[in-house]
Formats: C-alpha cells, sequence, structure tokens
C-alpha cells in the first residue's frame, strides 16, 4: 500500500511540474507578444492584422471551391450538347483559377509591390487572352450587356511571366466593368508592343457604366475604399481589388490607369511586361 500511494505522490509531482513550467512559459510567450506590439508602430500592427485576416479568409474560399470542381467534374461526364459543355470547361477553369487566387491573396497582403514574389514561367499568352475574351463574353451576356473585343495581331503565341496573377487582375477589372454597367456595353482591347527581350501589354476594359468624378478616382486605389460610401451599399465589394491589381500591375514593371466620365463609364488600362 505504501509503495503504491508513494509511487503515485512520485508520478504526480513531475506533471504538475511540467504544467507549472508550461504556464510560466506561456505567460512569457503572451507578455513579450504583447510587449512586441506595443513597440510596433501602428502601420505594422495593421498590416498583420490584414494578412491575418486575409489567410482566413482565403481558406475559407477553398472549402466551397472544392465542391464546385467536384461538381464540374461530374457535369463534364454527362450526356451535355458542345454549347453546355463549353459552359462547364468555363466553370472549371474559373474555379481553378480562384483556386490559385486564394494563394495570391495572402501573397498581396503579405509583400509590398516591390517584395512581390512573381512566378517566372513560360506559358500560352494566346490562350490566357482568349480565356479573358471568353470570359468577359459571357458575363456580359448573362449580365445582358454587349461586348466587344479587339486582340491584336502582333499577340506572341508564348511569354514568359506569372500567368496566374495576370489572370487575376483581369479578372478583377472584368468584374467591375460588368458589376457597375446597368446599361450598355463592355468592351476588350489587347495590344502588344514585342521588343528585342520583352514586350509591353496593353489591356484596355471600357464600360458604359456608372463612370468616376476625379474626386472618386483618387480614392480608387487605397485598400479597402470604395470611389464613395453609397458603392459599397449599392454594388457590394470590400474596396480591396483594384488597390492589389495596382501592386501586381507596378510588381510586373507596368501600372494600372483609368479614365472616366460620371454617368457615362470608365476605361481601364492595364499595362504589364513579359519577357519574350
Amino acid at each position: 500500500m505504501l509503495s503504491r500511494g508513494f509511487g503515485r505522490m512520485v508520478s504526480k509531482k513531475p506533471t504538475s511540474r511540467k504544467r507549472r513550467v508550461a504556464r510560466k512559459r506561456k505567460a512569457a510567450g503572451k507578455t513579450a507578444v504583447r510587449k512586441t506590439l506595443r513597440k510596433s508602430p501602428p502601420r505594422a500592427r495593421e498590416v498583420r492584422a490584414v494578412e491575418r485576416v486575409v489567410a482566413e479568409l482565403a481558406h475559407d474560399i477553398r472549402t466551397p471551391l472544392t465542391g464546385i470542381i467536384a461538381l464540374s467534374e461530374l457535369l463534364a461526364g454527362a450526356n451535355l450538347s458542345t454549347r453546355e459543355r463549353q459552359w462547364v470547361a468555363a466553370l472549371r477553369n474559373s474555379a481553378d483559377h480562384l483556386a490559385s487566387l486564394t494563394t495570391l491573396m495572402v501573397d498581396a497582403a503579405r509583400y509590398n509591390a516591390r517584395d512581390l514574389p512573381l512566378r517566372r514561367e513560360q506559358f500560352d499568352l494566346r490562350a490566357l487572352v482568349d480565356a479573358v475574351a471568353f470570359s468577359i463574353v459571357t458575363r456580359a451576356q448573362g449580365a445582358g450587356l454587349a461586348c466587344k473585343t479587339g486582340i491584336d495581331r502582333k499577340l506572341p503565341k508564348m511569354a514568359t511571366g506569372d500567368a496566374v496573377r495576370l489572370r487575376a487582375a483581369l479578372e478583377n477589372l472584368i468584374d467591375n466593368a460588368v458589376k457597375f454597367t446597368l446599361r450598355g456595353s463592355v468592351d476588350l482591347k489587347v495590344t502588344a508592343k514585342p521588343r528585342a527581350r520583352d514586350m509591353e501589354l496593353t489591356f484596355e476594359i471600357s464600360d458604359t457604366g456608372i463612370g468616376l468624378s476625379a474626386a472618386e478616382i483618387k480614392r480608387l486605389f487605397k485598400p479597402f475604399a470604395q470611389a464613395h460610401e453609397g458603392i459599397a451599399h449599392r454594388f457590394g465589394g470590400a474596396g480591396l481589388g483594384l488597390s492589389l491589381v495596382k501592386r501586381l500591375a507596378r510588381a510586373m514593371k507596368g501600372d494600372l490607369g483609368v479614365t472616366s466620365t460620371p454617368g457615362r463609364g470608365s476605361t481601364f488600362r492595364l499595362t504589364v511586361t513579359l519577357d519574350s
């Protein structure tokens, strides 16, 4: 009996001691974090908060995307018409692209334009542009809008750069053009300037939507800012997309600009530089 009791006493002491040590370490860690946060400038704390929110959002987006991708695979095996197969292919393509964007969302929050790590891989540029053109046409049709596309004949077939981020930027601009246009049209124009070792691409996405004033344009590329407060209530959105597109454009040795007239529409010009 005595040996059993002694055995229990011996076994409990190290356990309680480990718990005390763990509690002290945890408390010390929390204290260190609080000190670090107090010493950090407000801007740094805001950036870390944004990183955390974006990372959580990216994780949440992936969950329903898994179901969408699985459903598109099932539909692809069904007895569909040619046109319906095109719709399913577009659905799967968009879902796969959105899955890639979840990673880019975290990158965009974590890095500034200079530090943003870009992919450098060869890709089919014409296929990317064709996919973007198909995207804007189908979205316009779904919204009851007219659509014209014009692609430069000098556009090379292959290029080297970050195809995923380029597609992300263009899809964001297309989404805005369709969303803010209640009637009329949205158009896409792509021009290329081949050079010795690289090329400059310009994508113009025009719409006949609500338009912007000069004061609204100044606010447009600030993170989490809409042109004016009524935009968020009427059309939704967090006001983050265009600031990310501009950062991506500058990271690709280009830029994003806009010309607009209130009530008459807008034209966004995205320029990027890709290696030949």
